[in-house]
């Protein structure tokens, strides 16, 4: 078994959410998005150059539509094949635009349903961070 090991200055974290960004950005690149459409866009973007997703695009239990917060760690591949990184990320954007045509996401929730959002997203970060070190 290869024991693969990441740099996490080498590491972006892709966002929208406020706390993952005021957490992280003195410990990793972060991209601040405006939206969790433009999260999965850029990353997207990321993983057709060359960067490999090392956090899944839809974490964590939430529907695309229920949750207004994502973050999303990419990584440089080097040389290897991300075909499977790029079916993936595309089949995000589609899941994530099949869900708004069904229902899309509340544009405003209560202060504190936002934050419980955000806390959920955070958690998914703070368990992988200290694995990239």
């Amino acid at each position: 078994m290869i024991h693969v090991m990441w740099e996490i200055e080498k590491a972006i974290l892709v966002t929208n959410n406020d706390r993952v960004l005021e957490k992280y950005k003195d410990t990793v690149k972060v991209i601040f998005a405006g939206s969790y459409e433009e999260v999965l866009i850029k990353v997207r973007d990321l993983v057709y150059d060359r960067y490999i997703l090392l956090t899944h695009p839809q974490a964590s239990s939430l529907k695309p539509n229920q949750t207004p917060y994502r973050s999303i760690i990419v990584y440089p591949r080097g040389t290897e094949d991300n075909t499977e990184g790029i079916l993936l990320i595309e089949k995000c954007l589609e899941t994530y635009y099949r869900w708004q045509e069904i229902a899309p996401t509340p544009r405003k929730y209560e202060d504190r349903v936002a934050e419980d959002f955000k806390t959920i997203d955070l958690s998914v970060i703070d368990n992988v961070i200290p694995k990239i070190n």
